[in-house]
C-alpha cells in the first residue's frame, strides 16, 4: 500500500471552540474548577517522606552541571544514580524564585503536572469515543482520591504517571499517520518518552508500547485489506514504521542524557544497569503491611498489587466497567443493526487496554520489590479510568433501554457523590482511601497501610506548635518524630518566634514530644502521654505523645524505649 493510501480515519479536533458542546462545556468547568482548587488548597499538604531525597537530588544534579561535571555527589551519595532528575531539577531551579519554601513549591509543581493528567485523559477520552467520553475520562481520574491526593505531594510518581499518558495520548495520534510518522509526530513522542526517562528508567517500557501501536495497525490494516495485504506490504510498512521509531529512540536516549548524570558516563550499559537495579530494588528493607500481616517485601503475594487496587479505587470504576460491559450486549444482542466495527478503532481501544493491563500483568508474573501499596503503579490509573470513561459512554450512547441508562446513571451519581463526600472528610489525606465496599479507612487500620509516607506530620508538628507550653523558654523542649526527622524540623523551622521554644532532635535525642505514625505500629514503641490524635474518621494517623516531661528525671526507658 502506498503510504498515502494508509487508513486515513481522524477524529474530530476537540478544541474547535466553534464545535464546542455542552459535554466539553462541562469538561472546561471541571478543569477550571480544579484549576482554581490547586492555589487555594496546595499548602495544605504535608511534606512526605520521600521528599527529602528529591529535593537533594535536584541540588545534586544542578551542582554536577555548574561544577562542570567534576562535583560527582550525584553519583556517590546513596541511590540518586539510580533515577534522571528532570523533575527534581525543575524544582530545584523553582525554588529559588518562588516565594513559597521548598516543599510547598514542590507540591504546587506536582498539582500543576496532576491537572495535565485530567486533561490528558480528557484528551484520549475524546479522540476515541467523542466528548461525552472525553468528560467521563476526566471525570472518573478527578474523583479518583488516590489520584487526587498523591497529586499534591508525590513529586516522583505523579510526573512519571502524567507523562507516561502523555506518551499514550501521542501515539494514539501518531496511529493515523503510520507507517511512516512525519517529523512533528516523531520530535513531540521522542521528546516525551526522553523527559519520562528522564524521571523512571522504567520508561523504558514505551519503546515496548511504540512496537506494540505499530503491529496493532498492521493487524488492523490486514482486516481491512485481507486480499491485498500480505507479505511484502507487511515488510514494507514495518520497514517504514522501524526507521520512525529509531528517530524517536534517538531522541528520547538522547533527552534522557541530558537528565541522568550517571547515564553519561556510560549511556547504554550505565541506564540496562539501573533498569535492573531497580527492578530488583533492595533498598527499602522493611516489611509491608498486608491482610493484617508484615511481609517481607520479596515475599508479598501475588494479589498484592491487584488488592490495594480493588480495595482503594471508588466503586464507580467497577459500575463504569459493567455498564460497558452491558452496552456491548445491547449492541450485539439488541434489535438494532450495527455498522461493521472500525478495524482502526478496535486497534486504538486494545492499544489503550494494553497500556493498562501490561505493567499490572508484568508486575504479577514477575514479582518485582514493591511497597507502598499502589504508588509505585499509578501511571496505569489513568488508562483505567479513560477505560471506564469510555465504557460508561458506550452504554449512554447505545440503544439500551433508557430506563437501564437512568439506573447506571443514579447509580454512578450516588456513589461519585460519597467519594466525595469521603475525600472531602479525608482531606488532605484523601490519598489513605478506601472504598467502602471495603469498610473504609477504619477497615484498613492493622491491615493495609494508611498514611504510609507520613503527611500527617504538618498537622502534629502545627498542633505542637499552637498548643503545648506556650510559655516555655527558648528552645527548652526537644521534640522529634519516629520518620524522617526532616519532616518535623522544617515546619519549626520555618514557624518563627512561635516555635522558637522548641529544638529538634533525632527519636533518640531525649525528646520532650515525640510525633509517631501508625506504621510499623511505631507509636507503640513509646510510651508516654497522647496529647493529641490526628485522625481522620477515628481511624489515628498520627499521635503525639509526651515522652519526657520537661525538667523531669531521664531514665534509661525513656532513652531507649523497647529496647
Amino acid at each position: 500500500m502506498a503510504e498515502g493510501a494508509a487508513f486515513q480515519h481522524r477524529a474530530p479536533r476537540v478544541t474547535r471552540f466553534r464545535n464546542h458542546d455542552r459535554w466539553t462545556l462541562a469538561t472546561a468547568v471541571l478543569l477550571g474548577l480544579i484549576a482554581v482548587l490547586i492555589p487555594l488548597t496546595f499548602l495544605d499538604y504535608g511534606v512526605t517522606v520521600d521528599e527529602h531525597h528529591g529535593g537533594a537530588n535536584g541540588r545534586y544534579f544542578l551542582s554536577w552541571y555548574a561544577s562542570g561535571f567534576t562535583d560527582n555527589t550525584i553519583n556517590t551519595e546513596g541511590n540518586h544514580y539510580l533515577y534522571g532528575s528532570f523533575v527534581n531539577a525543575v524544582w530545584a531551579v523553582a525554588a529559588r524564585i518562588s516565594p513559597f519554601g521548598l516543599y510547598e513549591t514542590g507540591h504546587l509543581l506536582v498539582a500543576v503536572t496532576g491537572w495535565f493528567g485530567i486533561f490528558f485523559s480528557w484528551r484520549i477520552g475524546t479522540l476515541l469515543a467523542g466528548t461525552m467520553a472525553g468528560f467521563l475520562s476526566a471525570a472518573i481520574l478527578t474523583l479518583t482520591p488516590v489520584y487526587l491526593g498523591h497529586m499534591f505531594m508525590n513529586p516522583k510518581d505523579i510526573p512519571f504517571a502524567v507523562l507516561f499518558l502523555a506518551a499514550v495520548y501521542y501515539l494514539l495520534r501518531a496511529y493515523d499517520r503510520l507507517p511512516k510518522l512525519p517529523w512533528r509526530s516523531v520530535a513531540v513522542l521522542g521528546v516525551i518518552i526522553g523527559l519520562t526517562l528522564g524521571i523512571r528508567i522504567g520508561a523504558l517500557m514505551l519503546f515496548g508500547y511504540c512496537v506494540v501501536l505499530v503491529l496493532l495497525w498492521m493487524v488492523a490494516q490486514f482486516r481491512m485489506n485481507r486480499s491485498s495485504y500480505g507479505r511484502r506490504e507487511v515488510a514494507r510498512d514495518g520497514r517504514a514504521a522501524a526507521w520512525s521509531l529509531i528517530k524517536i529512540g534517538a531522541i528520547a536516549w538522547a533527552l534522557m542524557l541530558v537528565w541522568w548524570p550517571y547515564a553519561q558516563l556510560s549511556p547504554i550499559l550505565n541506564p540496562l544497569r539501573a533498569f535492573r537495579r531497580a527492578a530488583n530494588f533492595t533498598d527499602f528493607e522493611a516489611p509491608a503491611l498486608f491482610e493484617g500481616r508484615f511481609i517481607p517485601t520479596d515475599a508479598l503475594p501475588w494479589h498484592y498489587l491487584p488488592k490495594s487496587f480493588l480495595i482503594s479505587l471508588p466503586e464507580f470504576y467497577a459500575l463504569a466497567l459493567a455498564g460497558g460491559l452491558a452496552s456491548l450486549a445491547f449492541a450485539r444482542f439488541g434489535r438494532e443493526e450495527k455498522n461493521i466495527r472500525d478495524a482502526h478503532r478496535d486497534s486504538k481501544l486494545l492499544f489503550l487496554v494494553f497500556a493498562m493491563l501490561f505493567p499490572l500483568a508484568t508486575a504479577i508474573l514477575l514479582r518485582p520489590i514493591l511497597y507502598d501499596a499502589n504508588r509505585h503503579f499509578l501511571f496505569i490509573i489513568p488508562p483505567l479510568a479513560i477505560v471506564c470513561g469510555l465504557a460508561l459512554a458506550s452504554l449512554f450512547s447505545t440503544a439500551a433501554p433508557r430506563a437501564l441508562k437512568a439506573a447506571f446513571a443514579l447509580m454512578f451519581a450516588l456513589v461519585a457523590g460519597a467519594t466525595v463526600v469521603d475525600m472531602v472528610r479525608l482531606y488532605p489525606y484523601q490519598y489513605v482511601f478506601y472504598n467502602r465496599s471495603f469498610g473504609g479507612l477504619a477497615a484498613a487500620l492493622g491491615r493495609y497501610e494508611t498514611d504510609y509516607w507520613g503527611q500527617s506530620h504538618k498537622e502534629g508538628i502545627e498542633w505542637v506548635i499552637a498548643n503545648y507550653r506556650r510559655d516555655a523558654p527558648r528552645g527548652s523542649i526537644r521534640v522529634a518524630n519516629t520518620a524522617a526527622d526532616f519532616q518535623t524540623s522544617y515546619y519549626l523551622e520555618r514557624s518563627g518566634a512561635a516555635g522558637a521554644r522548641f529544638a529538634h532532635v533525632s527519636k533518640r535525642g531525649m525528646p520532650h514530644v515525640l510525633l509517631s505514625i501508625t506504621r510499623w505500629n511505631a507509636h507503640l514503641e513509646w510510651p508516654g502521654r497522647v496529647l493529641h490524635v490526628v485522625e481522620r474518621g477515628g481511624v489515628p494517623l498520627l499521635y503525639v505523645v509526651e515522652v519526657l516531661a520537661p525538667g523531669a528525671a531521664v531514665s534509661g526507658a525513656a532513652l531507649h524505649p523497647g529496647e
